[in-house]
């Protein structure tokens, strides 16, 4: 079960309009709609705010949001039934996403090749945004905000991905690694 429906349920069952239980909690009624039709989910702050409001423990609130994630919880794909695969510089690079639902998930794990002389498209993402790279084999330049990191195999780098960056395979033989973004960004 998702917050909204939970939270206009609890608001409903204690006979509070959005204006009244606005009034009572100091969250504005645009942000209890917006949290009740999902288009947000709101802060802790906020929940906490609410739930005190309608004289209800935050156990009311969160109780029932674990319930149904079970066959979701878990994600097992084969190579073979990998599908997102995204080609860069005319062939000479490429990543594989690694999971399904990549938009349902906390982060984005995918396989990124990069052949001699190739290199991926830069990139910059959204504030709050990190990255997480495991070099697996060849030797690789991470360029981040301006600066080059050189990368062997096993070594890893950690970064703010809202810093433009790219990467460049400086070897002569195929660089391979492991990148983690979360949240997920495409």
């Amino acid at each position: 079960m998702q917050i909204g429906p939970r939270l206009r349920e609890l608001r409903r069952s204690k006979s509070l309009t959005l204006k009244k239980l606005s009034q009572l909690s100091g969250v504005d009624p645009g942000t209890i709609s917006r949290i009740e039709t999902g288009k947000m989910t709101g802060t802790l702050k906020s929940h906490v705010d609410l739930t005190r409001a309608m004289d209800v423990n935050m156990s009311e609130l969160y109780g029932d949001l674990g319930n149904g994630k079970e066959r979701d919880a878990v994600t097992v794909q084969s190579p073979e039934s990998r599908q997102d695969v995204y080609l860069h510089t005319a062939g000479k690079s490429s990543m594989t996403v690694l999971t399904t639902d990549i938009l349902k998930k906390q982060m984005m794990p995918v396989f990124i090749t990069i052949d001699p002389g190739g290199e991926t498209q830069w990139e910059q993402t959204g504030s709050g945004t990190e990255k997480f790279v495991l070099q697996l084999e060849g030797n690789m330049e991470v360029f981040v905000n301006g600066t080059a990191y050189v990368l062997g195999p096993q070594q890893t780098i950690y970064f703010d991905a809202s810093l433009k960056h790219h990467f460049r395979n400086i070897g002569k033989k195929r660089a391979r690694c492991v990148c983690v973004t979360s949240p997920p960004a495409l």
